[in-house]
């Protein structure tokens, strides 16, 4: 990670928890106390290039990587503080959720190339149309948002159907390929009397956006009031009812994707990808549901209905002779709650799975307030015999934080770093200090969304032991993947 011994002493003392923080005054003095001039000239001049990139880096914190719009968790604080302000101070606004229709299909057909660059040009024409005192974020695969201060209904349905319309017209992924759509749900808020709080906004915003999709796409939907239950006669359900009928309808379904060794190219192990089939017959991608299942509350009994399906096909496997090794996603309200850590240690009290071939991913990007349960759930789960990795590792800011507070046995670097790695300077020089501070705490690496030889043979060079993505291995149903050994 560090070309000189005296940079890897710096951030040394910051891991081992000396209490100072790596660019305080006495930390600092006291290193360039023990060091020869060259060195301590070195350490000097990596300290002024730190200050002169603490800008860039929360930058990045706050932005998301492929489109450079704000991202989920610095619109959510945005959303937050207005909602608030106009709750004391009077005032109106509007949220508007943009969905881009069939990315998955883009993806799937034209490649991701084809969609990040769909994705780019969505983004480009929010950012060309809205207000200047508009928020524009991403907000996941497929979603934006868009906070408007002060506006009234006119101002928001006109500012959404400029965007449909100007979508429609100019964007598509490909040059020879069909012109995108997108689906749009508004919601307003404030208004002068006690308003609704940013999470019924953003519910409400949700709901209209997919009674546009579900109306039949490239629509427009509003939700006036978010205070109070939508008494439409013709709404569509919320995701939080279908999640909740599809776990009654047994239309929750599980993928896989193979994690290979960099080493041998052989399959080490599979992360389990959670899909949900909706009436239409449509099979939609855990992206388009996970957050409206944090914000309804249902996250957890996802995160029940995976583990338990986990444990029941890795006893499956064992019973046959064909064991295998699976990666399950939790989320950071289940790393929070201890009915969920209960669930798991009973399942594998019951089930006959081999605890060591489980592994939990923890994302660094989840929204864990409490690191003492957490950290004390990473701890049960290693108690239980199971592995835990740190998924994402990079893509928030505070990656050290993270390391320190939370036990783990593998590093996941986030598939921004490695997707444009080799064309990326930044990039590389970021997986390759990953490397180093896994090795160093003596964990192995896991690198995401690998797409060609050339980034497969980077990350080989650097020394990392495992990827995944598209290129090494296509996400399957369990049937197809395991066909073979059956």
């Amino acid at each position: 990670m560090f070309t000189n011994p005296a940079l890897g002493y710096i951030y040394l003392s910051q891991v081992a928890n000396e209490g100072l923080p790596v660019q305080s005054e006495p930390a600092i003095e006291a290193v360039l106390e023990k060091l020869e001039e060259d060195d301590r000239q070195v350490v000097l001049a990596a300290l002024e290039r730190a200050e002169r990139t603490e800008a860039e880096l929360r930058y990045l914190a706050d932005h998301d990587s492929l489109t450079g719009l704000l991202d989920r968790r610095r619109f959510r604080a945005e959303l937050d503080q207005y909602v608030t302000f106009t709750a004391r101070y009077g005032g109106r606004g509007a949220v508007m959720i943009v969905d881009i229709d069939g990315l998955k299909r883009v993806n799937d057909s034209l490649g991701h190339h084809a969609g990040d660059n769909l994705i780019r040009q969505v983004a480009a024409v929010m950012r060309e149309r809205v207000r200047a005192s508009d928020v524009v974020a991403r907000l996941s695969g497929d979603e934006f948002a868009v906070l408007m201060p002060q506006t009234d209904v006119e101002g928001a349905m006109q500012l959404a159907e400029d965007l449909r319309t100007q979508v429609a017209e100019s964007v598509s992924p490909t040059s020879d390929s069909e012109p995108a759509t997108i689906s749009v749900g508004v919601t307003m808020f404030g208004g002068g009397e006690k308003g609704a709080g940013s999470e019924a906004v953003l519910v409400a915003a949700d709901q209209a956006m997919y009674r546009a999709k579900e109306g039949g796409r490239n629509q427009i939907a509003l939700f006036r009031d978010p205070r109070q239950p939508n008494r439409d006669p013709e709404r569509r359900q919320t995701t939080a009812a279908r999640i909740r009928d599809a776990l009654t309808d047994d239309r929750l379904s599980l993928h896989t994707q193979p994690i290979r060794s960099l080493a041998s190219g052989g399959i080490e192990r599979y992360e389990l990808l959670l899909r949900m089939t909706s009436t239409e017959g449509e099979l939609l991608p855990a992206a388009s549901f996970i957050e409206a299942a944090e914000r309804s509350g249902m996250i957890q009994e996802l995160d029940r209905w995976v583990v338990a399906r986990a444990l029941e096909l890795l006893a499956e496997r064992e019973a046959k002779g064909a064991p295998l090794s699976l990666h399950v996603n939790i989320s950071g309200a289940s790393l929070t709650d201890v009915s969920v850590l209960e669930f798991i240690e009973r399942r594998l009290d019951e089930g006959g799975a081999d605890p060591s071939r489980c592994t939990f991913e923890i994302t660094e990007t989840a929204n864990v307030y409490d690191y003492e349960a957490a950290s004390g759930f990473a701890d049960r789960l290693t108690d239980f015999g199971c592995q835990v990795a740190i998924d994402d590792y990079g893509a928030g800011f505070g990656p050290f934080h993270y390391l320190k507070r939370i036990p783990f046995d593998l590093i996941k670097i986030d598939g921004s770093f490695v997707r444009d790695m080799p064309r990326s300077d930044a990039d590389q020089l970021t997986v390759q200090a990953i490397v180093q501070i896994a090795r160093g705490l003596g964990k192995a690496t896991i690198a995401e969304y690998v797409q060609d030889d050339q980034t497969a043979e980077m990350l080989r060079d650097y020394g990392v032991d495992m990827a995944q993505g598209f290129h090494l291995g296509r996400p399957m149903g369990l049937d197809e993947a395991f066909a073979e050994t059956a």
